[in-house]
């Protein structure tokens, strides 16, 4: 039986080749697997259900085999009135790096709100650090939880251009919350959202590139309503912004009943995207915005990756051991 004081988990995967062709893991399948590891943690400190409300400050730093042992890691690192923070990664136990110990694929920090049997949020416990590097943990998290905070703010005030009416590559892709897809409270998993505006970059990207693009930053999903079964859940992801080698994208998500027209936004994420050959970055073609709408977005989109850069670089230096 887990204590409810335990405030760590690990979890183990594995992938199958089978599911993916390429020989390695696509990055919505990792933001799931974190994803797990995250809610384990978070709803076994709050003894009940918890919702993701944010994960991101990701960083794909090492491509992940198929056919090898995966070990995703949570561990809480601050908690307020009815939020968890989790900071977790992804590690390869089976793929060592220059000091001999598992190379770390990937790093995130996750938010959720616990909730009671109805759904309604649910004040928590304290989570109070034992050691040093906790307190700087708490630290850090307890001033990111404000500035991530600020950057969606400003993202989420821009106008974005109607597709009919720009030169950017947009992609809308349309999915169903099955049955399987569900927490406890019959909300779709984080994980599971993140996989599908994560199949949505992919699609845009590699049509703008005119080959298959991979991710290598992920920075930061806003999750803003819930999606439940049987709701629809519409994508839009669009490119905003293009360096020689890579590509900016916003993905957005909306969901409603089947029946309704009117949907509403559940989610906001920024990705960066590459067409990568032997392990090598290659050139793509340029995007320039051409109206102010598009400007505006792609200045937004450029500063709010440069301060997940800088989260991410923190917080890979706070280890979790």
């Amino acid at each position: 039986m887990v204590m409810r004081s335990r405030s760590s988990i690990t979890l183990h995967f594995r992938a199958e080749a089978y599911d993916h062709p390429s020989g390695y893991v696509d990055a919505g399948t990792v933001m799931s697997w974190l994803d797990k590891a995250g809610y384990a943690a978070a709803a076994t400190w709050a003894g009940s259900n918890v919702q993701a409300t944010y994960i991101g400050n990701m960083k794909f730093g090492h491509p992940v085999p198929v056919d090898t042992q995966i070990t995703a890691q949570a561990r809480l690192i601050y908690t307020e009135g009815t939020e968890i923070h989790v900071q977790g990664r992804l590690t390869l136990p089976d793929v060592l790096d220059d000091d001999g110990e598992p190379t770390v694929a990937t790093w995130v920090v996750m938010v959720y709100e616990a909730v009671d049997a109805k759904g309604k949020p649910k004040q928590i416990n304290p989570w109070e650090p034992r050691t040093d590097a906790g307190h700087k943990r708490r630290e850090v998290a307890k001033a990111r939880s404000i500035e991530h905070a600020r950057g969606e703010d400003a993202l989420g005030q821009v106008s974005f251009p109607d597709p009919a009416e720009t030169t950017a590559e947009v992609v809308l892709l349309c999915f169903i919350a099955h049955a399987a897809q569900v927490t406890p409270g019959f909300r779709l998993q984080g994980g599971t959202l993140m996989s599908w505006l994560d199949e949505a970059a992919f699609v845009c990207a590699s049509r703008w590139a005119g080959k298959q693009a991979v991710a290598v930053f992920a920075g930061g999903v806003q999750f803003y309503h819930g999606v439940y079964v049987g709701d629809v859940v519409e994508i839009e992801a669009r490119i905003v912004h293009t360096t020689e080698r890579s590509m900016y994208l916003v993905v957005r998500a909306w969901s409603g009943k089947p029946e309704q027209r009117d949907l509403r936004p559940v989610a906001q994420s920024i990705a960066i995207m590459v067409v990568a050959e032997e392990g090598k970055a290659e050139p793509i073609p340029s995007w320039q915005p051409a109206t102010e709408a598009e400007k505006q977005l792609q200045h937004h989109a450029i500063e709010l990756v440069s301060m997940r850069n800088k989260n991410v670089y923190e917080w890979s230096t706070v280890e979790v051991p």
